[in-house]
């Protein structure tokens, strides 16, 4: 069980399947399911895949306060940075792998943008 504030995720197998619950902190079920081995193996890959998304845009929202922070001028770069982000949230409705691609391509505008720097 993972108990953090907003409820708690329980996990466990269950009938040969895997269990998923979500339990809100008043102790009510908000959410249950139940996978087979393969289903919570998508499932999983996926949590890493939107998590590791996650932390990215993290590390790049630290530099680019950074940088703002040594007196850079990246008024124009931020509107692409919302737009890159725009089609971050837009990749999160996919399933597929495809948004793969569309990342390398962010990068080269990143590159891009600093060199005009």
């Amino acid at each position: 069980m993972v108990r953090q504030e907003g409820g708690r995720w329980d996990v466990g197998i269950k009938d040969n399947a895997v269990f998923v619950q979500r339990v809100s902190e008043s102790d009510e079920q908000v959410f249950v399911d139940s996978l087979d081995s393969e289903e919570a193996r998508k499932l999983a890959e996926l949590l890493t895949k939107f998590a590791d998304k996650l932390d990215d845009s993290d590390k790049s929202e630290d530099s680019d306060k950074s940088e703002d922070s040594e007196g850079s001028d990246k008024s124009e770069g931020s509107d692409e940075d919302k737009d890159s982000k725009d089609k971050d949230s837009k990749d999160s409705d996919d399933d597929d792998d495809d948004d793969d691609d569309d990342d390398d391509d962010d990068d080269d505008d990143e590159d891009s943008d600093k060199s005009s720097d």
